[in-house]
């Protein structure tokens, strides 16, 4: 039994390590990651560019300028790295990158290795393969165009950017351009309310520019007396243009002259590179003016002459100047002031008087006048001393033709300002609103005027509160606003328009805050309500008085008919004055009432985009008319149809305030309606109407063209074919009316998100078809195409739905002429009456800062044709790698062949090219062979791509996993072959069971091998990064601590600067290339193409590091057999 165990026990033994063997245990070396210690990085050189593409020369740099930074690598001879290893370092935050960026290291014909520079970490990570296992003396560059990133850029101008290398660290100190509108400005401040002087300060050389023997001149304006001093000093200005002053400077380092009244600084240092500012006084000689105007300039032997204006506003009191302050109604009294001396002036006291004169219908309220002395705020405001005591001043009545007043004149010389107040009453009442004159002179021939309106309060109508519902108005009449003693005093209140109804319940006599008795008064029953009314009063009026009333109102009462549209109310007054004489005053109110009464009704609307319908409101017979066959008309603009389903009538509730709600509804019994064919409603109500009625009904917009904004829509109500309505007229909002296409986009590192909204208007339309066109920097990526429905609110808000499905709701189609010129066209299968979104992306491939855009048409066709445009620009900002461009672009050409006969021709084979980006592929064409078995891509740009066979010709086998990497250079016209194998069908399937073995062994060899070596070796690109090839170039010098751009080329438009290592081809499977690869001539040996077949090259296997033997695993075995064996015999022996 034991024996057995044993045997058991090896047997799982060597089952087990043979199954760790299958598994793949090996003794391979994993890749590791160079120590930072090991720092490969031997120097960097930066080189920075100006918005036109040229090389900063000067040590001051634009914030967000272009840069190029070149790093010097190499790896020490006798080291220890292997295929695969990585060394990482850091790009420095200053930096802005807006992509990954990636790309191939080589020299010559052979590749060294790959980078790749992660735009969100910010790592920048090298990949070597077995080259530099083999070779000595590996080095290289590796450039990389980007720009400063301002927002890591902040506080002072000067930064300093370090860069770790082999050495040490690489220090750049960086002078930045502040952010400032001008180089120079200036500003000045007078100092408080009447200044004497005003103080100026001129900052200069804001952008730190380097200015050859600079000036500032400062030409001093008129009323202004030359500085006496002037201070320089030193100004800090921070990257937004903030300022810090600084130290003051000596004055042997500039110099100062006033020559012909011009204020010339100029400085010393040659030349000048930082900010200084300037600061002087000028005193103001002329008091009268009341602006100054002055204008420095910065100029220099190498600079253009810059300006900066100021204006200074110097805020002086007046000399003379009359105000009308209060007006007291009840008592006719009118309140003014005197603004004397308020620019506080030397005035002698022969001069120092004031003549005033008003109208004579005034009269001086001697024991109101009153002069105070005055100072200032600094703002200007005035504060009011003591009040000046009579002895100083001596005051005296005068007249002139219609005026009368009085002279002031002070008793000794004044310097300061004074405020003279008092008070003027009327004379005699005011019957008529007037005014009063009021003119001041001073003894320095000063001279101000002011006109005071007065309103006379004998007798004054208004109209007050308002009752739609009832249709009732309320009146006020005051009377003896003034208090004037008045006796047999009649009220005569008239209609002259009719209109209005007096209500006698509710008249109402006022005095004080009681109710007059009305035996104190009389109301005359002879006149008729629709008259007005008169009203005596039995006893003299000393007091004020108000008469309230109410009327009812209807526009039908109105004489002549139609004649006014508002009701107007007149009150005429009679009575004994004081004096015994006559007097009468005559007042009109007007009560102007709302629109739905002078229309006799109304219409409304809202509109539900969700679901494209307009609910109208019809507002009818608001002023109750008796009507006997009411019939109302609406005509349905802009093809509106009508729900009938919705239609409803309402009587109409009409609150006190006018408006309106629904009330209850009116049985359909009671109206009948109809749409004739000039798309009228007609609503006849089958018995005499006398009340408001309310009609609703739903239109629908759905299945037409919506064009416009707006929907507009009238009604009207008649009496059989009698107008009793005005028109009533509506518009309603369709929020996106006649909007077909728009389209926006948003950069997202290489490529562009864009957004088309489609018939956000919602309108019907057949044979929609969505043609764009994008400009030429761009590659539209074929699988990033999705179309979806959209849900929209009654607002008319879109947001994106369910996606639809290609080819079965809509087709797409993506053309590329000859030029690489891209347009897609999307057509819907069924006509549209909602709106859609169409989102997809297109890959960058423009430079930095240039401009992309869409031109986009949606056409389609309801009764009418409808064609719209709109375009969409976006500027990109690109970072790339090392690299080239130029303004061509190249092609490929994919043949098909068959396998074991090349001179046959397959078409209908479909292949997708795919472009590489970000370590991503992207689909950016799909062609099929012609009949000559050729596809032809267009328009390319340079760079990496991939070729993949997506459907095979008829009666060939697709190899579906298989794919062609093509590396493809600037304007490169590149070509390519790819073989398929005839599908094997037997024509006679068997029908019996096969038995265990076949009859004869297949041979191991086909009968028509194909070639064993392609003509020539493809390109393609080993890496999976993305920066496309370049010519190699010559190793970077040790760089500066400051940007060296002398050695640097200028990355314009479409170009970015070359690294010293380039990219290599190597042989791709499938592809059989027509150009002849040339043999590297250099020391290190070149990399050939094993052989291969046409019909797929052995798959390209990565480098390994390590131990790969399978000794051990053979030892192993070998060691249980003999185990087995021996114990075997020892079992045998007992």
């Amino acid at each position: 039994m034991l024996k057995k165990e044993l045997k058991l026990l090896l047997v799982i033994l060597l089952v087990f390590m043979q199954c760790l063997y299958a598994v793949g245990v090996s003794t391979k070396a994993s890749a590791t990651e160079i120590s930072k210690t090991d720092n490969i990085l031997e120097s960097v050189t930066m080189a920075v560019y100006d918005s036109a593409g040229q090389v900063v020369t000067g040590n001051v740099y634009d914030q967000g300028a272009r840069v190029r930074l070149d790093y010097t690598w190499s790896l020490p001879d006798g080291h220890s790295y292997r295929a695969g290893d990585t060394y990482t370092f850091m790009l420095p935050a200053q930096f802005l990158l807006f992509n990954n960026v990636g790309g191939t290291l080589t020299t010559g014909d052979d590749q060294v290795g790959t980078f790749q520079v992660n735009k969100d970490s910010r790592q920048v990570i090298i990949t070597f393969n077995n080259f530099i296992e083999s070779h000595d003396n590996v080095r290289g560059t590796l450039t990389i165009n980007t720009q400063f990133n301002k927002s890591q850029i902040t506080g002072s101008t000067t930064q300093i950017i370090t860069i770790p290398i082999q050495s040490g660290e690489e220090v750049f100190t960086l002078i930045f351009r502040p952010d400032v509108p001008s180089t120079i400005s200036k500003a000045g401040v007078a100092n408080g309310f009447n200044a004497k002087q005003i103080d100026w300060t001129v900052d200069v050389n804001k952008s730190m520019d380097s200015i050859q023997q600079a000036v500032v001149k400062d030409p001093i304006p008129a009323g202004l007396a030359v500085p006496v001093s002037v201070a320089v000093y030193s100004l800090g200005v921070k990257l937004d243009g903030t300022m810090v002053l600084g130290e003051l400077l000596d004055s042997s380092q500039y110099t100062v002259s006033t020559d012909d009244s011009i204020l010339a600084v100029h400085f010393a240092d040659n030349p000048i590179t930082h900010a200084y500012r300037i600061q002087f006084a000028t005193a103001i000689t002329d008091a009268t003016k009341s602006s100054f105007v002055n204008t420095a300039t910065l100029s220099g032997s190498n600079k253009t002459p810059v300006q900066a204006t100021a204006t200074v506003e110097v805020k002086h009191g007046s000399v003379l100047k009359k105000i009308a302050t209060d007006y007291a109604t009840g008592t006719q009294t009118i309140s003014w002031a005197i603004q004397y001396n308020y620019n506080e002036g030397n005035i002698p006291q022969s001069a120092a008087w004031l003549s005033d004169l008003f109208n004579e219908s005034q009269e001086l309220i001697a024991e109101s006048f009153q002069i105070f002395p005055v100072t200032f705020n600094g703002v200007g405001g005035e504060v009011l001393g003591s009040l000046v005591p009579s002895t100083e001043y001596t005051l005296t009545p005068q007249t002139a033709e219609g005026k009368k007043g009085f002279k002031l004149q002070f008793l000794h010389d004044i310097s300061t300002a004074y405020k003279v107040i008092y008070k003027t009453k009327a004379s005699k009442p005011v019957l008529d609103n007037s005014s009063v004159t009021n003119t001041v002179t001073s003894g320095g021939g000063s001279s101000d005027t002011v006109v005071k309106p007065i309103n006379q309060v004998v007798l004054v109508k208004s109209d007050g509160h308002i009752d739609y519902n009832t249709k009732i108005v309320e009146w006020n009449i005051a009377i003896n606003g003034d208090s004037q003693q008045m006796s047999h005093v009649v009220v005569t209140d008239t209609f002259p328009y009719k209109g209005l109804r007096l209500l006698p319940d509710t008249f109402k006599v006022k005095q004080g805050a009681g109710v007059l008795d009305p035996s104190e008064y009389t109301l005359d029953d002879s006149v008729a309500p629709e008259d007005g009314f008169i009203v005596r009063f039995k006893n003299p009026l000393t007091g004020p008085v108000t008469i309230n009333y109410k009327t009812a109102f209807n526009l039908d009462w109105i004489q002549p008919a139609g004649s006014r549209t508002d009701f107007y109310n007149t009150a005429q007054m009679a009575w004994l004055d004081r004096w015994e004489n006559e007097q009468t005053k005559t007042v009109t109110d007007i009560f102007y009432t709302r629109d739905e009464v002078k229309n006799n009704g109304f219409k409304s609307g809202t509109y539900d985009a969700a679901h494209k319908q307009i609910t109208w409101t019809v507002g009818v017979n608001y002023n109750s008319k008796p009507i006997e066959q009411a019939v109302v008309e609406d005509l349905l603009e802009s093809n509106q149809k009508l729900d009938a389903v919705t239609l409803a009538v309402y009587k109409m509730v009409i609150a006190p305030n006018g408006t309106t709600t629904l009330g209850s509804i009116v049985d359909t019994s009671e109206y009948e309606y109809q749409i004739d064919a000039a798309n009228k409603l007609k609503l006849s109500f089958k018995q005499p109407i006398l009340g408001p009625y309310s009609i609703v009904f739903k239109t629908s917009l759905d299945g037409q063209l919506i064009n416009n904004a707006t929907v507009n829509n009238t009604a009207k109500l008649f009496d059989a074919s009698k107008p009793v309505s005005n028109d009533l007229k509506a518009t309603v909002n369709i929020p996106h009316g006649g909007e077909y296409v728009s389209k926006k986009g948003l950069q997202s590192g290489d490529k562009i998100n864009w957004m088309i909204t489609i018939n956000q208007g919602q309108s019907t339309l057949n044979d929609a078809l969505l043609i764009d066109t994008p400009t030429v920097n761009q590659l539209l990526l074929l699988d990033t195409f999705h179309l979806f429905k959209t849900i929209v609110d009654v607002n008319g808000n879109v947001t994106k739905g369910a996606e639809l499905t290609k080819d079965v709701d809509y087709t797409l189609v993506i053309e590329t002429d000859a030029s690489g010129k891209q347009t897609f066209r999307l057509h819907f299968v069924n006509p549209i009456s909602s709106a859609y979104i169409l989102e997809y992306q297109s890959l960058i491939a423009a430079n930095d800062r240039d401009t992309v855009s869409n031109k986009v048409i949606l056409s389609g066709n309801n009764v009418t044709t409808v064609t719209k445009e709109t375009v969409q620009d976006i500027i990109v900002g690109v970072s790339s790698g090392s690299g080239t461009g130029s303004g061509v672009r190249g092609s490929l050409s994919v043949k098909k062949v068959d396998a074991s006969n090349y001179t046959v021709l397959l078409s209908g084979a479909t292949f997708d090219l795919y472009r590489k980006s970000d370590r991503a592929l992207d689909r950016i064409g799909t062609m099929t062979t012609n009949e000559n078995g050729v596809a032809n891509f267009t328009g390319l740009l340079k760079g990496n791509y991939v070729v993949k066979e997506s459907a095979a010709p008829a009666g060939y086998a697709l190899d579906a996993d298989k794919e062609y990497p093509v590396s493809l250079s600037s304007g490169e016209n590149y070509s390519i072959t790819v073989t398929n194998t005839k599908s094997t069908v037997p024509s006679n399937p068997p029908t019996s069971t096969p038995t265990d073995s076949p009859s004869s062994t297949p041979s191991s060899t086909p009968s028509n091998p194909p070639s064993s070596t392609p003509t020539n070796p493809p390109k393609h690109d080993s890496s999976s990064n993305d920066p496309d090839p370049t010519p190699s170039a010559s190793t970077s010098p040790k760089p500066s601590t400051s940007p060296a751009p002398s050695g640097s080329p200028s990355p314009g438009l479409g170009t970015s600067p070359s690294p010293s290592p380039s990219l290599s081809p190597s042989p791709s499977p499938g592809l059989s290339p027509s150009p002849t690869p040339a043999q590297s001539n250099g020391s290190a040996p070149s990399l050939s193409p094993q052989p291969t077949t046409l019909d797929g090259l052995q798959p390209e296997t990565l480098p390994v590091t390590g131990e790969s033997s399978h000794t051990a695993v053979k030892l192993s075995g070998l060691a249980l057999i003999l185990l087995g064996f021996l114990l075997r015999r020892k079992w045998r022996k007992n």
